[in-house]
């Protein structure tokens, strides 16, 4: 007789469990695939910021196919350099137009070098990331040419300074009174030697006082009065004017430098420059990278993004790391490892650093920033 093979009642039982099993198993998969979905769909109101590029100041960049030198002085005197002077930069992901997702804010979590941000502090309302662009460009230009007056005045050269008007306010002290394009010249006689003597001079009128400022107007010289006010919700008098600073250079510079914005490439650049128009290398074959706004008096201001440039100088192997003594209290609890910090307040504090390390010495670091760091430390 054949036998008959059938399915007991355990097996269809088995069976069944191993349905509801699987079922059981595509509803947590589901369950968890949906939040994930989601997080990497829907936008977050924040922004990553990393470290940047990095840009040797004295070595070559490649401009519509051609090999070109970042910092170039064509009618000057310079001497061969040394050595790698970088400029760091912030990059951020993320824009008013193009949102970063939930899910992709976390290498972020982990990482170190990344900070998540809120998108407003890069970005006020309503403004796109053109508009960002612009103003950093703007910035950039600025910079570069507040550079050159610093480094033209630390080697020992003239630099004047050439305030002229670039705006005026309608019902303003200067409506009527200024133009664009006036070069402000003197102030109650005396040269103006710079935008902050200026500031000081409007201030000091206290808002009553008549201001007798000598200015060039289409080549001629004209003597015009006029006495700030202090508009509606201000504490200090204007006088009504956008004035724009630029400064006769003994010597032409070129920069060349494409998809980077901001003031805070000024301090690179100034000893970029240095070191190109004085005898020797400053560097002594180092690698030196620095961040820092330069006023052209030769202050070193803070900047934004310190944290991300302290992880980029080290990737980029620097012997000595410059940042503005602005900025201490914004140094990280943790600092990549091996990385020599020097805050400095001027360019010559940085000249000094750099002279000071290349001769095997060590310049002044984050000892500078005690109090700074201690404070910090106690409000934690």
């Amino acid at each position: 007789m054949g036998q008959h093979i059938g399915r007991t009642r355990s097996d269809v039982e088995y069976e069944a469990d191993a349905g509801r099993g699987r079922r059981r198993g595509l509803w947590i998969v589901g369950a968890l695939a949906i939040p994930v979905l989601l997080a990497g769909a829907i936008p977050s109101p924040y922004v990553i910021e990393r470290p940047g590029p990095v840009v040797d100041t004295l070595g070559d960049v490649t401009v519509d196919d051609a090999t070109e030198p970042v910092v170039s002085f064509p009618d000057a005197q310079t001497y061969p350099t040394s050595g790698t002077l970088n400029l760091l930069t912030v990059q951020i992901l993320g824009d008013p137009d193009r949102r970063r997702s939930w899910l992709s804010l976390l290498p972020a979590v982990v990482d170190p070098s990344q900070r998540i941000a809120p998108l407003s502090d890069f970005f006020r309302d309503g403004e796109t990331s053109d508009d960002r662009d612009a103003q950093n460009t703007a910035l950039m230009a600025s910079s570069q040419t507040l550079a050159a007056a610093a480094a033209f005045r630390e080697v020992g050269n003239d630099v004047d300074v050439v305030l002229s008007v670039a705006e005026v306010a309608g019902g303003s002290a200067a409506d009527g009174v200024l133009e664009p394009g006036d070069r402000l010249v003197a102030l109650d006689g005396e040269p103006i030697e710079s935008f902050a003597m200026l500031r000081e001079r409007t201030i000091a009128t206290g808002g009553d006082e008549p201001l007798r400022v000598g200015i060039e107007r289409d080549g001629e010289p004209v003597d015009v009065e006029l006495t700030p006010t202090i508009p509606d919700g201000a504490t200090e008098p204007l006088i009504g004017a956008t004035v724009a600073t630029d400064f006769e250079l003994p010597s032409e510079v070129e920069i060349q430098l494409e998809d980077i914005g901001g003031p805070s490439a000024g301090m690179a650049f100034s000893l970029a420059m240095y070191d190109r128009l004085t005898p020797g290398e400053m560097l002594d074959g180092m690698t030196v990278s620095g961040t820092g706004t330069m006023a052209d008096t030769g202050e070193v201001g803070p900047i934004g993004g310190l944290e991300q440039k302290m992880w980029a100088a080290a990737r980029a192997e620097s012997d000595l790391f410059l940042m503005p003594l602005g900025n201490c209290a914004d140094v990280p609890e943790r600092i990549p490892d091996g990385l020599r910090v020097a805050p400095v307040a001027t360019l010559t504090e940085a000249i000094d650093a750099i002279e000071t390390a290349a001769s095997g010495d060590t310049p002044a670091g984050l000892e500078r920033c005690g109090a700074e760091i201690s404070a910090r430390s106690q409000s934690s």
